[in-house]
Parts: C-alpha cells; structure tokens; sequence
C-alpha cells in the first residue's frame, strides 16, 4: 500500500508535509547544537542576582530543549509512517486522520476524536 492509499492526500501533500516535517526536523536539530554549545560556554556570574537570572534563563532553555526533543521524536516516526506508508493513520482508533489535521500538525499521531479523548482522561485543558 502507498501512502496516499491510506489518507486523503495527495501525492503533492504528502510530499508537502515531509519536505515540512524534514525542515522542522532541521530547525530542531539547529536549536539544539546552538542549546550545546551555550551550555558548554556558560561563563562563572558575577553575583547571586546575576546566578539567578541565569538559573531562570536555564531551566527555560531546559524546558524548550525537552519539548524539542519530544517533537523531534513525533517528527521521526510521522516520517518512518510516510516511508512505511501508514502516515495518516490514528495510532489509537486507526482511522485516517483529517487532511487538514496533518496540514497543520504534521507529525500528529491522534485523530481529533482519539486526542480529545486522550484529553480528557489526563486532565489537560480542562
């Protein structure tokens, strides 16, 4: 089975949406060499306000690296399941997720039905 057997994409969509998940897969892998490389050249701070601002501004870089992380991994698989050809596949129920769900989050894994769901049950955007 091709890819755009499984979705409602078309060949040029899907194509779209890899040549989008292979940039955002690049922007993330930049952020994160530039993340190393502040890490390794953080210099000693003068003072304890100064050591704080800079904790403050590490534990927000933290944070972002761990989410870029996360999405770097959604990203992966959404381009293992276009080379497999199961992109656009719902990982919980298996139905075919909305065209216009990929387009605006390509590496998603969940219908709307099935994130909704999900949603609910741990509690998030309640």
């Amino acid at each position: 089975m091709n890819a755009t057997e499984l979705t409602e994409l078309t060949e040029t969509e899907l194509q779209n949406l890899k040549e989008s998940l292979l940039f955002q897969k690049g922007t993330i892998l930049n952020k994160s060499h530039e993340f190393k490389e502040e890490q390794s050249s953080m210099a000693a701070v003068a003072d304890e306000a100064e050591a704080a601002s800079q904790d403050i501004s590490n534990n927000i870089s933290i944070h972002l690296h761990e989410r870029d992380r996360t999405a770097l991994y959604a990203i992966e698989r959404a381009l293992g399941k276009i080379a497999d050809g199961t992109y656009g596949q719902c990982e919980s129920c298996t139905e075919i997720i909305n065209a216009r769900r990929l387009q605006a989050r390509p590496f998603t894994a969940l219908c709307i039905d099935c994130m909704e769901e999900q949603e609910s049950q741990t509690g998030l955007f309640q």
